[in-house]
């Protein structure tokens, strides 16, 4: 590795599992610092259990939903790592939302698990990442949230809402040193994928389906998208915001 990320401090909501995880392990390989959060503690022990081999990881449990919990975890995590310059928001919830049938709460917890980490998150960190200057916001979006979906009414809404936030965020910031961008990933294949096509009649044949509806035959994997964030994280991209880049194998080209 060419330590890109040497001396960053990088604080990550859903780093215990998957996407999270996978931008976890490729920022602390270049060089960062990395904070974890999300619901399950014992997650997030075996997770750092796992980093700490590696570099300077810690972590602190917490629902990214509540504003307490995330002014909580702020304040540690800022103490903990001396400062803090790179934010990444991979908490979310999906779900089958047909506009027909589904249930107004539903609807509004598919929203707010995916709108309210990035909102607290962000205004929580703020103060800190614009005194650290240079600094970096990351929020995973979905390639769902640029293009539609038969039965995903709640988490299209959602991810498309958070790339507009991204947007929104990136001209609130843009003069104050901190750049706001969203990474949108295709199928990427981690433990909740595997365990929700492992709910359907034939799982092999469900994830054979999601693997290979990108142009690009196969899933995607969470390391891919952690290179993603960190070249967002970094001074290369120092001239780049309020963008969502696809990472879906070519799914919203066609």
């Amino acid at each position: 590795m060419t330590g890109r990320l040497q001396g960053k401090r990088v604080l990550i909501y859903g780093g215990g599992t998957g996407i999270g995880f996978g931008c976890a392990a490729r920022m602390l390989q270049e060089g960062a610092a990395v904070f974890l959060s999300g619901r399950r503690r014992e997650v997030l022990e075996n997770a750092c259990l796992v980093l700490s081999m590696h570099g300077q990881a810690g972590f602190a449990a917490g629902d990214a939903t509540l504003a307490e919990d995330v002014d909580r975890v702020t304040r540690v995590a800022v103490d903990l790592l001396g400062g803090l310059d790179t934010l990444v928001v991979s908490a979310g919830a999906g779900g089958r939302t047909s506009v027909f049938d589904t249930e107004p709460e539903e609807f509004q917890r598919i929203i707010d698990q995916n709108l309210r980490p990035l909102f607290l998150s962000v205004q929580a960190a703020a103060p800190h990442l614009v005194s650290a200057g240079g600094a970096s916001i990351i929020a995973v979006s979905s390639m769902y949230g640029l293009v539609g979906q038969r039965e995903r009414v709640a988490y299209c809404a959602a991810k498309a809402g958070v790339n507009g936030m991204v947007r929104a965020m990136a001209l609130d910031f843009a003069d104050k040193g901190v750049r706001v961008n969203a990474l949108c990933p295709g199928f990427i294949e981690t433990e909740l994928a595997r365990a929700v096509a492992g709910q359907e009649k034939d799982p092999e044949a469900a994830l054979h389906v999601r693997r290979t509806m990108h142009p690009i035959p196969r899933a995607g994997t969470p390391e891919e998208i952690g290179d993603a964030a960190v070249y967002l994280a970094s001074d290369a991209a120092g001239f780049m915001t309020g963008q969502a880049l696809a990472l879906d194998g070519g799914y919203t080209v066609r």
